[in-house]
């Protein structure tokens, strides 16, 4: 995607590499002789003079007339009427983007990973044109509510994965691009460094921004290694501003243009933002190492510390992004879908036994139920700064899980005293378990919190079988099952003046809203619940 000038590439000829390995005295030697050599020779000479600083005179005057040689020389007859390419040297030249070489190594390898990346989620059965994001965020993709909640891995993770074959060539065709210039410029291990630390700071640019977001993509690594590109260029200092000056404008428009077509929707420009800003301070790390000249001789211990300067930099930067609105929001129904699935595994087991059921079986399975119940509830409680639907979903939900949690210990004391496990009192329960859960799967969280609301405030008409004192703040009593009527201790429903405390199995109080979930308006004033002993 740019345009290098011919005094760019020659930086990286042919002779390049055998020049590399020369010692000082060697090139010295070449340069007092020059013309004993080819003139593309001489330029990888001084140009790795140039690099090493060696005291040589005229350097550049040299550069210049070699350069005007090779300019000057005519091209030769066999090459003008050089044969077209036939197709499999065609295709042979296209695969050659796949095969690591000398100045060209660290870029095909993240290529091929990135495709056998994708073959394996085609194989997998995730759609190639239009994955779904559940799908991705189970591969790997980042995903704030997971990413923040110590899944700390799919920052780098997700910059291998791609939203679909498009996504991929767009990305593939860029790193190309991008890795053909950048990396004989720098060398392999900066190039892979660089890479790699601006990917996560794409990454978390993107969580910051929108912690919702399901990102994935290389895009953040390559708009790093833009970014580093265009700074290398800027602090450069031995080629010409005339020469820069093409190659600056073009990597300006580039990324100018990829930013604009980042602001439509489903386009993550916060990732690309992000990889592109530590692209430019690593660029420019990178030269302020090297006397800002450009070099593939970085030493072993400053890259080790680049790199591990970067990362700590990324993890504090990770370790301040906090988990909560919409994100806790919905990691906390995702945890509790999960403990709602284990709890919901002893119920099955149960409806098949059925009456024969026996508590030395069940008992520990529902203790075990009860923990998960009471630990959803806990999550759900810490939810305080949500607002509109979600709060509501939040207020219901908590409803839901304290009926589950209740039900699970009635089971467990119906077990314990050997009574009908669907006695009219569980039967109730589970009414009102079955409100909330409809009312959940069908979107009405909003209009059952609301109602809640109203009978909490008095503001909600009570039903007809609502009595008088109902209405004066007197609780539901509710006999085995079945509701007897509203009272207090000096006015008692009749039926309850008929029992003598022998005949009390036991008696619970249901505050709101746990009343009201079993036995509706009857309930707005709180209930209690009374089991007689079978034998009475």
């Amino acid at each position: 995607m740019l345009i290098f000038t011919k005094a760019h590439l020659q930086m990286e000829n042919k002779y390049a590499a055998v020049v590399a390995e020369k010692e000082d005295g060697q090139l010295i030697e070449i340069l007092q002789e020059y013309g004993k050599y080819e003139e593309e020779a001489i330029l990888a000479v001084v140009d790795e003079a140039q690099k090493r600083g060696l005291p040589v005179p005229d350097l550049e005057q040299l550069r210049s007339e070699v350069t005007q040689r090779l300019e000057e020389q005519p091209v030769p007859a066999a090459e003008e009427a050089a044969e077209p390419l036939s197709f499999f040297e065609k295709v042979k030249g296209f695969l050659q983007v796949f095969v690591p070489q000398p100045h060209y190594y660290v870029t095909p390898i993240l290529l091929n990973i990135n495709l056998a990346v994708f073959l394996v989620m085609v194989m997998a059965g995730v759609n190639p044109l239009s994955p779904e994001v559940g799908s991705l965020i189970v591969l790997g993709a980042n995903f704030g509510p997971l990413t923040l909640s110590g899944e700390w891995w799919r920052l780098l993770t997700c910059t291998f994965l791609h939203g679909g074959i498009l996504h991929l060539l767009f990305n593939t065709l860029a790193l190309v691009s991008i890795g053909r210039q950048l990396e004989p410029l720098v060398g392999r291990v900066p190039f892979l460094i660089v890479y790699v630390l601006c990917g996560l700071a794409g990454s978390l640019a993107s969580l910051w921004w929108e912690s919702t977001r399901v990102g994935v993509g290389a895009s953040g690594a390559i708009f790093g290694m833009f970014g580093m590109l265009l700074v290398v260029l800027l602090l450069e200092r031995r080629m010409s501003w005339q020469e820069k000056k093409a190659m600056l404008l073009n990597m300006a428009f580039i990324i100018a243009m990829n930013l604009g077509y980042g602001m439509q929707e489903g386009i993550d420009n916060a990732a690309h933002s992000g990889g592109l800003l530590a692209g430019a301070v690593l660029g420019a790390v990178l030269m302020f190492r090297s006397r800002r000249q450009i070099t593939q001789s970085y030493s072993v211990v400053g890259n080790a510390l680049m790199a591990g300067a970067g990362v700590v930099f990324l993890l504090l930067f990770y370790m301040q992004i906090p988990l909560t609105g919409e994100a806790r929001f919905a990691y906390v129904l995702d945890q509790v879908g999960q403990k709602e699935e284990q709890a919901m595994q002893v119920m099955q087991a149960l409806a098949k036994e059925g009456e024969q059921a026996k508590a030395t079986d069940f008992e520990q399975p529902l203790a075990q139920g009860i923990v998960l119940w009471e630990e959803s509830e806990q999550l759900l409680e810490g939810i305080d700064d949500v607002e509109g639907e979600q709060r509501d979903k939040v207020s219901v939900l908590l409803d839901y899980v304290r009926l589950r949690k209740k039900s699970f210990e009635m089971l467990r004391d119906d077990l314990l005293h050997e009574r009908p496990l669907l006695n009219p009192e569980q039967q109730q329960l589970l009414q009102a378990i079955n409100y909330y859960l409809q009312g959940l799967r069908n979107g009405k969280a909003s209009e059952i919190a609301r109602q809640n609301e109203a009978r909490e405030g008095g503001g909600l008409e009570q039903g007809a079988d609502s009595s008088s004192e109902n209405a004066s703040g007197q609780p539901l009593y509710v006999v085995d099952g079945v509701k007897v009527g509203h009272g207090d201790k000096a006015n008692m429903p009749e039926e309850l003046l008929t029992l003598s405390p022998d005949d009390i199995e036991s008696m619970e109080v249901l505050q709101e809203p746990q009343a009201v979930a079993a036995f509706g308006a009857d309930g707005a004033n709180g209930a209690v619940l009374i089991t007689t002993k079978k034998d009475r």
